[in-house]
C-alpha cells in the first residue's frame, strides 16, 4: 500500500508536462504533503489528533523515510501543540518529503524520472492505470480512483475519502479539474470530505492556517539591487573573462546572492549561489524563458530554435525524446565500443613527444559521440566543429558579428556538410536494430511531429551531440588528466582500478559501477571546472529573490556553480579532494551546492552520461598508456570565455602498456 504522500504526488502529476501540478502553489503542495504525513502517522497509531491537540501515542520509528523524520520531530518537541502548528512545521520540510516520496514511487516501478526531473508514469502503469502488485492485488492509481469517486455514486474507500478531503483543502482540484468539472462535483466533495474523521481534521486544520498578510506591492519600497563597479564601456567584461565563477563568487560574498553586472552592450541582473540554483529548479519554468539569450545562436545556423530555446510543452516533448539518446544506459550498453574507439584514437598519440591535450581529447570524444549518437564518424570535421561552436557562442554572448569572419563562415559550411552526410547515412542505413540512437530518435520525432522539429532545424539538431562533446566533455577530460598527473598516488589508484576492470574481460555495466575512484575524480574535476557555470535567461514574469524584485523583461544571469567555491559547503574549496563524494561526507548532496551541469528544467541532458564517459575514457587511457607526471606546482592556464578550456596544456606518453599489465618501452 502506498503512503498518502505518494498518492498525492500521483494525483497531481501532469503527465503532459512531466511535472507536479505546475499551477499548484508550492505552499499548497507542501501543506498537502504535511497533511498526508500526519494522516499516515495517525493510521499507524503513532499520533492522535483533533482540532485542539495533536498527541504523541508511540514514538517507535516505522522504518519509513517519508514518515519517520516528522515522527521524530513531534517526539522531540514534547509540548502540547494543535494540528495546525504541526501542519505548518512539517510543510517547511515539503521538499524533503517530496523527494522521499518520489524516490519510493520510482523504486516501486510506478514513476520514472527522466531527463533530470521530468516525471512520468511507467508505461505499464500508464496503460493499465494500476500500480504494480505490492502485498496483494494491484491497486488502481490515485487519479483514476479519485475521479471515478467524484463523478459517480460509487461507495469510496475511507482512504480515498481522506485523500479527497486533503486535496480539496489544499486546492488540488482547482489545478486538475476545469471550472465546469468543479461545479459538477462540488456537492459530492462537500458530502465526502466530512465522512472521514482524520481527513476532516486535516482539512479543517489546513483551512484554519492563516497566511500572514503582505503589504500591497504599491506600498512597499523596492530595495535597490546592488551594482558591481566596473570599467567604462567594458563594465565587468574583463573580470568575467578571467574567470566567471571566481568573479561571481566574489560578488556573492561581498554583495549577497543578487547584484547587477555589465558587459559590453549587455546588462544583467545576476542571481548566484545555492539559493539561485534552488530558485531556478523550483521556479524557473514559470518566471524565465530561454529564447532571447540564444536566439542569435540559432539564426546563424538558419534554425528557428532548438531544445536550448524551447519552453513549455514543446521543451518537455523534445527533452523526453532527446533524453533517451543521452541516457546513462547508452554508455553502459555500448561501453565495449567506446573502449575500442578510445584505444584507436590514443593509439595515434606520439610516444616521448609532448602534445596538446585538448585537441587530442576532442578527437577521442568526437569519435565516441559520433558513433554512440549517430553511428557516423566526424573524422576530418572535428576542428571545424570546434571553430564553429566558439564562433556561435561568441556571437550569442558579446560579439554579434563574429560569424562574418571567413574562418567561422568556412567552419559553418563544413559543419553543414557533416550534417548532410549524417542524415544521408541514416536515411540509407535506417535506425539501429536494437536500441535507437540519438539521431534515430530525432528523425522519429521529426516524422511524428514535423511542426515541432521541422526539416530546417534538423542540421543543428544533428550537430548538437558532436559539438556538445567538443565543448564540454573534451575540456573536462583535459582538466581531469591534469589533476591526475599532478598526483602520482591518485594516478596509481586509478590505474589499479582500470586494470581490475579490464582484467575481467569485457567491460560490463556492473564493472563500470566499480570505477569508484575514477568517478569521484570526475566529480571533483567537474566541481572545479563545471560544464555550465552559469545560464542566461529572460524574465518572463516578475519575481522576488532575496528581498529584491526583478521585473519582467530583465536579462538574468544565474550563477548555478557559485556554490562549488563556498567554504560553508565545500571546506577548503580550492583543494582537489575526491573524498568529498564518499558516503561519509557527501558534500555534493547539499541542496543547490553542486550543479556542474546547471540546474532546472534546462539542466544539461548529459549530466548522467558524462561522468561515466569520463571515468571509462580515463580508465582506458591509464590501462593502455604510462603518462608523464606533472610537477605538483605546475600551474594550468585556463580560458573562461566563451567556454572554460585549458590553454596550451601539453601531456607526454612515456610508454605503452601491454594488456597483461606490464609496461613496454
Amino acid at each position: 500500500m502506498l503512503r498518502f504522500a505518494e498518492e498525492i504526488l500521483v494525483l497531481v502529476l501532469d503527465e503532459g508536462r512531466g511535472e507536479l501540478a505546475p499551477s499548484l502553489p508550492t505552499r499548497s503542495l507542501d501543506l498537502a504533503l504535511a497533511g498526508a504525513v500526519l494522516m499516515d502517522l495517525a493510521l499507524e497509531d503513532r499520533i492522535d489528533t483533533d482540532l485542539d491537540r495533536l498527541m504523541l501515542v508511540d514514538s517507535t520509528p516505522l522504518g519509513n523515510d517519508i514518515l519517520d523524520p516528522s515522527l521524530a520531530e513531534i517526539a522531540q518537541d514534547g509540548r502540547s501543540r494543535d494540528t495546525g502548528y504541526w501542519l505548518g512545521r512539517i510543510a517547511g520540510r515539503g521538499d524533503e518529503i517530496r523527494r522521499a516520496a518520489l524516490a519510493r514511487l520510482v523504486e516501486r516501478g510506478i514513476l520514472r524520472s527522466e531527463a533530470h526531473g521530468l516525471l512520468s508514469l511507467v508505461p505499464a502503469v500508464s496503460r493499465s492505470r494500476r500500480y504494480p502488485a505490492v502485498d496483494g492485488q494491484p491497486v488502481e492509481e490515485a487519479r483514476l480512483r479519485i475521479m471515478r469517486i467524484l463523478f459517480s455514486e460509487d461507495v469510496p474507500d475511507p482512504r480515498d475519502i481522506a485523500i479527497i478531503a486533503l486535496a480539496n483543502a489544499c486546492g488540488v482540484f482547482r489545478t486538475i479539474l476545469s471550472p465546469e468539472e468543479r461545479a459538477q462535483v462540488r456537492d459530492r466533495i462537500d458530502l465526502l470530505k466530512n465522512l472521514d474523521l482524520i481527513g476532516r481534521t486535516m482539512s479543517l486544520a489546513i483551512e484554519g492556517i492563516e497566511t500572514p498578510d503582505e503589504p500591497p506591492p504599491a506600498t512597499r519600497r523596492p530595495r535597490e539591487i546592488p551594482v558591481v563597479p566596473g570599467l567604462p564601456l567594458l563594465g565587468n567584461g574583463l573580470a568575467m573573462r578571467k574567470g566567471l565563477v571566481t568573479f561571481l563568487a566574489r560578488q556573492y560574498r561581498e554583495l549577497g546572492p543578487i547584484f547587477r553586472i555589465r558587459a559590453p552592450g549587455r546588462r544583467f541582473v545576476c542571481i548566484a549561489g545555492p539559493e539561485a540554483a534552488n530558485f531556478l529548479t523550483s521556479h524557473g519554468k514559470t518566471v524565465f524563458r530561454s529564447l532571447e539569450p540564444m536566439a542569435d545562436f540559432h539564426n546563424q545556423m538558419d534554425s528557428s530554435r532548438s531544445i536550448l530555446t524551447m519552453d513549455g510543452i514543446d521543451h518537455v516533448t523534445t527533452r523526453k525524446a532527446q533524453a533517451r539518446g543521452y541516457a546513462v544506459r547508452v554508455m553502459r550498453d555500448r561501453s565495449q565500443e567506446v573502449v575500442g574507439i578510445t584505444r584507436g584514437e590514443i593509439g595515434e598519440w606520439p610516444v616521448g613527444e609532448p602534445f596538446e591535450a585538448l585537441p587530442a581529447f576532442q578527437n577521442v570524444i568526437a569519435e565516441q559521440m559520433g558513433h554512440m549518437m549517430a553511428g557516423y564518424s566526424p573524422e576530418g570535421y572535428t576542428r571545424d566543429l570546434s571553430t564553429l561552436l566558439g564562433g556561435l557562442l561568441l556571437s550569442a554572448a558579446t560579439v554579434p558579428h563574429v560569424m562574418r569572419l571567413p574562418r567561422f563562415r568556412r567552419a559553418r559550411e563544413r559543419a553543414r556538410e557533416l550534417a548532410r552526410a549524417v542524415l544521408a547515412h541514416k536515411r540509407k542505413a535506417g535506425p539501429r536494430r536494437t536500441t535507437p540512437d540519438f539521431i534515430d530518435l530525432m528523425l522519429e520525432l521529426r516524422d511524428s511531429d514535423p511542426q515541432l522539429l521541422p526539416e530546417t532545424n534538423l542540421p543543428l539538431t544533428v550537430l548538437a551531440p558532436y559539438m556538445v562533446g567538443l565543448d564540454t566533455t573534451a575540456s573536462t577530460c583535459s582538466f581531469m588528466i591534469y589533476n591526475v598527473l599532478k598526483r602520482p598516488q591518485l594516478m596509481e589508484r586509478m590505474t589499479a582500478e582500470a586494470d581490475a576492470l579490464f582484467d575481467r574481460g569485457r567491460v560490463t555495466a556492473e564493472g563500470l559501477k566499480e570505477l569508484d575512484v575514477s568517478r569521484r575524480v570526475a566529480m571533483e574535476t567537474l566541481r572545479l571546472h563545471p560544464v555550465s557555470p552559469a545560464v542566461l535567461r529572460t524574465t518572463a514574469n516578475s519575481f522576488e529573490f532575496a528581498g529584491h524584485r526583478v521585473p519582467a523583461g530583465t536579462q538574468v544571469m544565474i550563477g548555478t556553480a557559485v556554490g562549488h567555491t563556498l567554504e560553508e559547503y565545500f571546506p577548503e574549496p580550492e583543494r582537489f579532494d575526491i573524498d568529498r563524494y564518499t558516503p561519509a561526507r557527501g558534500e555534493h548532496r547539499q541542496r543547490g551546492a553542486y550543479a556542474p551541469f546547471g540546474a532546472g528544467n534546462h539542466r544539461c541532458l548529459g549530466g548522467g552520461l558524462v561522468p561515466v564517459q569520463l571515468a571509462l575514457t580515463m580508465a582506458t587511457i591509464l590501462r593502455e598508456l604510462v603518462l608523464e607526471p606533472l610537477a605538483p606546482d605546475h600551474a594550468l592556464r585556463v580560458r573562461s570565455f566563451p567556454t572554460m578550456q585549458p590553454v596550451r596544456f601539453r601531456i607526454r606518453v612515456l610508454r605503452r602498456r601491454a594488456h597483461s599489465g606490464a609496461t613496454t618501452p
